[in-house]
C-alpha cells in the first residue's frame, strides 16, 4: 500500500504507482496526503468504526466487533470509542483513541 504521503511511497507500492502515473490514470491532480489514491484504515478498531458509520453495520454483525464483545468489551464503550473519543494515553495525557490504536493489530 505504501505510506500515507504518496510522494514518499516506494515505486512498487500502490500509492507509489498512483503517484508516478496519476496523469495516465486520469486523475485531475497529483496525489497528496489528503487525497492519496487509496483509503486504508489506520487500525482494526478504526476500520470497525468506519464500517459502523459508512455501512451502518451493527457491531454485532461485524467479525471484529463480535470479537471485542466476546472478550468482554462493553458495547457502550465501543460505541463511544467509535466516535474517536478522547482517552487517557500512556503518557498520562488525553488523546484520540484512533491515534492511540493506530498501526496496532
Amino acid at each position: 500500500l505504501g505510506p500515507t504521503d504518496p510522494a514518499t511511497a516506494p515505486a512498487d507500492s500502490l500509492r507509489g504507482g498512483i503517484f508516478a502515473n496519476w496523469k495516465e490514470l486520469g486523475l485531475t491532480s497529483e496525489p497528496d496526503v489528503g487525497d492519496n489514491g487509496v483509503h486504508a484504515s489506520a487500525s482494526p478498531f478504526e476500520a470497525l468504526a468506519e464500517r459502523m458509520n459508512w455501512l451502518e453495520m451493527a457491531m454485532e454483525d461485524d467479525p471484529f466487533g463480535k470479537a471485542l464483545l466476546a472478550r468482554g468489551l462493553p458495547k457502550a464503550r465501543i460505541e463511544t470509542w467509535a466516535k474517536d473519543a478522547q482517552v487517557l494515553l500512556e503518557s498520562k495525557q488525553k488523546g484520540s483513541i484512533f491515534d492511540a490504536l493506530e498501526d496496532m493489530d
